[in-house]
């Protein structure tokens, strides 16, 4: 795993949800990369989260049907 960057956030209904972006290094030295939907990682792999002051929270946007981050969330 050369990156991975992303967010956690509540979603809406009191759970949380992980939107993670990845790239990963190939044996040929290519790589790979998109959303990180499953991993399995040997023998470890060390991450660091970080927090903000509030709690990032999603909602409904239904011009686009997507669940974008709400700014005025807290």
């Amino acid at each position: 795993m050369l990156t991975l960057a992303g967010d956690i956030t509540r979603d809406g209904e009191g759970g949380w949800q992980v939107h993670a972006h990845v790239v990963c290094g190939r044996r040929d030295g290519s790589t790979v990369g998109g959303h990180l939907l499953r991993a399995v990682t040997r023998p470890t792999l060390e991450l660091v989260v970080t927090t903000g002051a509030r709690h990032l929270q999603r909602r409904h946007d239904p011009a686009s049907g997507l669940a974008l981050i709400d700014p005025d969330a807290s």
